[in-house]
């Protein structure tokens, strides 16, 4: 066998020392300098998301105009203006349009096409925004009980629903009622992430699956389970009128119900499943702690777009905080952030951080995080991967309540 030539062995340890170096740099905990520096860097994404401009909404009306300070008037909390403006600006685009379809949609290959239209403009335009807006009204009333404009707190859950392919008046009984009450915890919140192998896309379709398809029987029975009887019957209420809804369509134009109810059912029901999977994907074992049951995202453009969605680890420690406050308290908590273990990652949304996950680049999320900044890059990838894996809480159940 010929020799190795100089040039080859010193190739070759060029290489082995940069892998060497690789590695060290992966288990190095980080010095002194470096965690202040990553302390730093999460006051200063938290100021630029507080700084940040609102994106959730197209226009609003003419600022100190009588319709505008109506609205004022009519509002529980003033922060609340621009969720106000996102579900009002819904309402003047997308309602006329559907409305548009319902009256001159043929049933042809040219209705198709308006359909499409319709869907593009409705969900391009307002499905990331809504989704939040239906969320955080969910949480606080929009609009003052005893006010002119009291019943435009039943537009988001009851009226706009349906056009994003959620059934009216279900929205509550599962994301505030189960979710939050319970936790992301088996095995009362029956769309519980802990059963899974979290990073695998199988398991997540088997999610999604669930997450659609079952639901119409497991909700009630969630609901009767947690003696909430009300609730109980008013979903099948809910699911009746729901499905007359879409059999009428169908027979009046299946175009219309192609485009107006089946295709945005499917399509918010994946995203809901991969929002709510990807929200709670990283999740530790044993006892239940919001630090650890899902993570925050910070100063990323999905932030003006969800008003403020991505500090998850304080909306599941505090439901009723205003969202226009979560900047705020996580410069306060900051350290707890640290101390707890909790995962932030910085410019850096849900989706494109749940897409690494899949795509086993756990390596890349941990260049992102800035809490815990007292670990080495290596143990946040363990910590990351430990909290991917199932979880199994055999007759456990949160005691919260609403």
């Amino acid at each position: 066998m010929a020799p190795y030539s100089g040039e080859s062995m010193t190739t070759t340890t060029v290489v082995s020392e940069e892998a060497a170096k690789a590695v060290d740099d992966w288990l190095r905990k980080p010095t002194k300098a470096e965690q202040e520096a990553k302390r730093s860097a999460c006051l200063a994404a938290a100021k630029a998301d507080l700084a940040a401009p609102r994106n959730e909404y197209k226009f609003s009306f003419p600022e100190g105009s009588r319709i505008d300070n109506y609205v004022n008037e009519c509002l529980k909390d003033p922060r609340d203006k621009p969720l106000f403006n996102m579900l009002m600006n819904t309402c003047v685009i997308s309602i006329p349009l559907l409305v548009s379809l319902f009256l001159f949609a043929p049933n042809n290959k040219w209705g198709h096409l308006l359909g499409l239209g319709y869907f593009l403009i409705h969900y391009v335009s307002f499905l990331h925004s809504y989704i939040l807006a239906l969320h955080y009204s969910s949480h606080r009333t929009l609009m003052k009980k005893d006010s002119g404009l009291a019943w435009f707190n039943n537009v988001a859950p009851y009226i706009l629903c349906p056009t994003f392919g959620i059934p009216s008046g279900m929205y509550y009984l599962h994301h505030i009622v189960m979710h939050h009450c319970h936790d992301n915890c088996i095995p009362y919140d029956v769309s519980s992430t802990e059963p899974y192998q979290r990073d695998n896309l199988l398991h997540f379709a088997h999610y999604w699956f669930r997450f659609w398809a079952t639901i119409w029987v497991e909700l009630p029975r969630f609901a009767f389970r947690v003696k909430q009887y009300r609730l109980c019957a008013m979903s099948f209420v809910y699911q009746f009128v729901y499905f007359t809804y879409i059999y009428q369509t169908w027979k009046y134009n299946p175009v219309v119900c192609t485009w107006g109810i089946l295709v945005p059912f499917f399509f918010t029901q994946f995203m809901l499943a991969y929002g709510n999977f990807g929200q709670h994907q990283f999740v530790e074992a044993g006892k239940p702690s919001n630090f650890r049951s899902t993570y925050n995202c910070v100063d990323c453009f999905d932030n003006t777009k969800s008003f403020l969605d991505g500090y998850h680890v304080l909306h599941h420690n505090n439901s009723k905080l205003h969202w226009s406050m979560f900047p705020e308290t996580f410069m306060k908590q900051v350290d707890k952030m640290n101390e707890e273990k909790a995962l932030t990652f910085n410019q850096i949304g849900f989706f494109e951080a749940s897409l690494l996950i899949y795509l086993g680049r756990l390596d890349k999320l941990a260049d992102k995080a800035i809490t815990p900044w007292d670990a080495s890059k290596q143990e946040l990838i363990d910590i990351m991967k430990d909290r991917l894996k199932p979880i199994s809480r055999p007759g456990h159940g949160s005691k919260k309540t609403m």
